[in-house]
């Protein structure tokens, strides 16, 4: 489970010392987050790397070690994007509480309506490939999360958009006969009735 800012020691921090609590800025979260899922990648590549395959031939190890480092060469990518990326808020801004740049806001509906939008598109399957998902999302205007623009999201960054809904990918074999990591819709529709205002 990933710690929050702040955690009770900072809250108690603040009590103590009369202080009003910080606000969390969530570029910052953003750059944290990520990091943290390289290094928990780094440790499921050593495993995966060093241990004997059990129940599983060399080709299928191979294909298991290749997905791994795909994702840990894009999560990467993205926190190198994030490091060097410069907030595009003032100094008035911030001081205001700006948390996102004022250009930065959500489209209505979010990204697990959007994503609902198109599997509703191909006839609503129960699962859809990571990678495909993200193609048609590419399709679509404005700014995903809030964050990217869609034309430029990737298979991490919709990881990134979709975890604070619990929505993960799972390993699936798709109806063509693919083992893609894959987004269930009910996995969509659950969070999106969870999380709905």
């Amino acid at each position: 489970m990933t710690t929050r800012f702040p955690t009770i020691l900072d809250a108690l921090s603040d009590c103590l010392l009369d202080q009003e609590p910080e606000q969390e800025n969530p570029r910052h979260r953003d750059i944290l987050e990520t990091y943290r899922d390289i290094q928990a990648l780094d440790r499921r590549l050593r495993t995966a790397a060093n241990t004997p395959p059990s129940g599983m031939s060399a080709t299928e190890q191979l294909k298991q070690l290749t997905d791994l480092l795909v994702e840990r060469l894009a999560l990467g990518h993205v926190l190198t994007e994030l490091l060097s990326s410069q907030c595009c808020c003032t100094a008035e801004e911030e001081e205001e509480g700006f948390l996102y740049c004022p250009s930065d806001v959500a489209p209505a509906g979010g990204i697990l309506e959007q994503c609902l939008e198109v599997f509703a598109d191909l006839g609503d399957p129960e699962a859809m490939a990571s990678g495909d998902l993200v193609d048609m999302l590419r399709r679509l205007p404005g700014l995903a999360g809030g964050r990217w623009l869609f034309a430029e999201l990737t298979q991490a960054r919709l990881a990134q958009l979709l975890a604070p809904y619990d929505v993960q990918t799972r390993d699936i074999t798709l109806p063509d006969g693919r083992r893609r990591k894959s987004y269930r819709r009910s996995a969509l529709v659950s969070a999106l009735r969870t999380y709905a205002h």
